[in-house]
């Protein structure tokens, strides 16, 4: 698992959606699609093989924190096409940009947790 790679693909969402917002993305967006949280890497990782850790203290917070994610992320791109630019501007720069950034550090924490536990399981 590559987590700085995760980090940075969470990253780039923000930078997705303001070109939406600023009306320069030649990207076809669909908000149920980005609204589901098991498609991408961290996603397919945390259902999966991830499912193993659950018992790290960081496991359900980042599932959860990751799940809202989507969900901003997918409401930003369903304001943006009701016409609601102002709303989607608004939800970016305050609850998704907060929710992305403490998202990036409990990835981090976790990481560190999934390290520790692999480092700490016994080789046969």
């Amino acid at each position: 698992m590559d987590w700085m790679e995760i980090i940075r693909a969470h990253v780039m969402w923000k930078q997705r959606l303001t070109t939406l917002l600023a009306g320069e993305s030649t990207e076809v967006l669909d908000p149920e699609s980005i609204r589901e949280d098991n498609r991408c890497a961290l996603g397919i990782w945390i259902y999966g093989e991830g499912a193993a850790m659950s018992q790290l203290s960081r496991y359900e917070d980042v599932r959860e924190l990751h799940a809202q994610f989507h969900e901003y992320a997918a409401n930003v791109v369903a304001l943006y096409l009701a016409g609601r630019i102002d709303d989607a501007r608004q939800l970016l720069s305050g609850d998704y940009s907060r929710l992305s950034e403490k998202l990036k550090h409990r990835i981090l924490g976790l990481s560190q947790q999934v390290k520790t536990a692999s480092d700490d399981t016994p080789r046969f």
